[in-house]
């Protein structure tokens, strides 16, 4: 593989219910969703410009992958590049994200902001991404 990319994938408990969500307040677009085999959602691939995400209901099976919601805390969060941080911003606070950081600007001078989805997944949005090449 020559491009290799890094998709995130996060468990819900109520994955329809984060899948519209998602859309509602982040702005992003289901491309894909398989019906799980016994109920909710098996798989789901939702994009915002070039950001990919796959998501997923809880299983049973799998207690390695759980909803925000059954942790005491979050260790990691998915961070998303978007063209007007501002834009994005007041779309997610008159949606209903909890805001966890307001716009600031970094020590490298990228824009962001954080909040929390409807399941306390944690969710970074910048204006760029300073990389070391």
């Amino acid at each position: 593989m020559s491009n290799p990319s890094v998709v995130p994938f996060l468990r819900y408990q109520d994955a329809p219910g984060a899948i519209e969500w998602l859309g509602k307040v982040f702005g992003f677009r289901p491309s894909v969703t398989v019906p799980g085999s016994h109920g909710g959602v098996g798989y789901a691939r939702l994009t915002l410009g070039d950001a990919v995400i796959v998501l997923a209901s809880v299983r049973p099976g799998e207690p390695y992958l759980r909803s925000a919601l059954d942790l005491p805390a979050v260790s990691q969060g998915v961070f998303v590049v978007v063209e007007d941080l501002e834009a994005h911003y007041e779309q997610a606070v008159a949606r209903g994200a909890e805001i966890v950081v307001e716009p600031e600007t970094t020590p490298e001078g990228t824009r962001i902001y954080m909040a929390f989805d409807l399941e306390g997944q944690l969710w970074a949005f910048g204006d760029g991404f300073e990389a070391d090449d």
